[in-house]
């Protein structure tokens, strides 16, 4: 790891923390790391390097993004995957045998799962009998759970609790990400005298991104830029209006002089988007205006970067309409984003474009719903099964399936329940549910939902 790279130092902070605090405690079974939202990549770094063979802690780590869909059957999940990616694993462990550390464990115990056996205490062998296979003994296991998804915080936090009352085996540690001021996943420690540890690791991961963007030549443009986005970032945050427009304007400058189409389009959506903190500042929609006219001219004259930013163009626009409730106009936008989008195949954004679309026209107008419904529902046809769980198309099916059930369009209610029976399950109502329930919000645009502004 590079020392003198801002993250890497930033990594190496909860590492030094890992040691004093978790190393050598004989009874601790769970540690629980309570981290700031924006943190969450960073220590998915800190887990994907500690899982890997450059580590720089003495535990062994394993690293697992099971989805958690029920306390019930998340550890037969967790066997699943880790098997999974344990036949999957042939090079690495021939290279460990190559290099004198063979890894001897029979995974045949628990490759037969039965729904008469106790799941919790069937991972809680295999992971025993995992860190007994480790070369190099005494080595200790840390199971690291990051869930890509968890239906239930309560669900998972009584499943932690669950493994800790069965008996987690010594030399076997779990960890888990947490909230600053949140404790979702807060257990009663009494039971579990010295088992469980909750920190937090102070970081200073804007100032290392900072450092890391804005390093090079100060007269590069694109250096500028970003040092300029930073600097309003901070006035955003300080509310400070007269500082944003100071380093507004210096972003423009830079990059209009750079000559680069797509770098001073860009730098127009970026301020404009900063100003939607600001939202009666009545530079906002001129800024949009003149982005978008920017990304066109940058598009024409054959800059491909222009096309992403005049769909990003359009959806500001609708953003912006919507907040000053002006609907009709906001759904028009919207819809010219998500047609120009399908258009280029960019289809997660078309069909987050037609989803705000359908959204607004459902609770203000009504006449326009079923229309969009149907053309949102067409555009998200071709996606693959991995883009419509990591988009709000499943939202949209499930809609268009009760506007078809209601209808009686057999062929689509057939069509929709089989695509999404395979793609979530035969439950596949409910879990869409849950999922829209998490995800809608943070996949929005900004501040659109629940700040709408009151009329002047």
């Amino acid at each position: 790891m590079n020392e003198h790279n801002p993250i890497a130092l930033e990594i190496n902070k909860i590492q030094s923390h890992w040691r004093k605090a978790v190393t050598g405690k004989e009874t601790l079974r769970l540690v629980r790391l309570m981290i700031q939202p924006e943190e969450a990549r960073l220590y998915e770094g800190f887990f994907k390097l500690e899982s890997s063979p450059h580590g720089q802690l003495d535990e062994v780590f394993v690293t697992h993004l099971t989805s958690f869909d029920d306390e019930d059957t998340f550890s037969a999940a967790i066997i699943k995957d880790w098997l999974e990616t344990y036949d999957n694993s042939t090079e690495l462990l021939q290279s460990m045998q190559e290099k004198g550390s063979t890894l001897q464990w029979d995974a045949t115990p628990y490759r037969q799962l039965s729904s008469y056996q106790p799941q919790d205490k069937l991972l809680l062998q295999l992971l025993q009998s995992f860190r007994e296979a480790l070369p190099h003994q005494p080595r200790e296991l840390v199971l690291a759970l990051l869930p890509r998804q968890v239906s239930d915080t309560r669900s998972f936090t009584s499943w932690l609790t669950r493994l800790l009352k069965t008996g987690i085996p010594a030399g076997i540690k779990l960890t888990v990400v947490d909230h600053v001021g949140k404790d979702y996943l807060q257990i009663n420690d009494r039971p579990f005298p010295g088992q469980i540890l909750s920190m937090h690791i102070p970081l200073q991961l804007a100032d290392a991104i900072q450092k890391l963007a804005t390093a090079g030549n100060p007269n590069d443009p694109e250096i500028s830029f970003r040092k300029c986005l930073f600097e309003m970032g901070n006035a955003a945050k300080d509310k400070d209006l007269q500082r944003m427009h100071y380093w507004g304007q210096r972003m423009l400058d830079t990059t209009q002089r750079s000559g680069n189409k797509g770098l001073f389009a860009t730098a127009h959506l970026s301020y404009a988007g900063m100003l939607f903190n600001f939202k009666r500042d009545p530079l906002l929609p001129q800024l949009l205006e003149k982005g978008a006219r920017i990304a066109k001219q940058g598009l024409q004259q054959g800059d491909a970067a222009c096309l992403s930013l005049l769909i990003q163009a359009y959806g500001y626009q609708g953003a912006y309409a919507q907040i000053r409730r002006n609907y009709s106009t906001a759904i028009d936008w919207y819809q010219q984003q998500a047609v120009l989008a399908e258009q280029h195949q960019f289809l997660p954004q078309a069909v987050m474009a037609w989803y705000l679309a359908v959204d607004i026209s459902r609770r203000k107008d009504s006449s326009r719903y079923y229309p969009l419904l149907e053309k949102a529902y067409q555009s998200g046809i071709p996606m693959t099964d991995d883009e419509v769980t990591s988009s709000v198309y499943s939202f949209i099916a499930a809609d268009y399936y009760n506007y078809a059930y209601t209808n009686k369009l057999t062929s689509i209610v057939q069509e929709i329940n089989e695509r999404m029976i395979r793609i979530f399950g035969k439950d596949w109502k409910e879990e869409v549910d849950k999922l829209k329930k998490s995800k809608v919000q943070a996949l929005m645009q900004p501040q659109i939902l629940e700040e709408e502004e009151e009329e002047a």
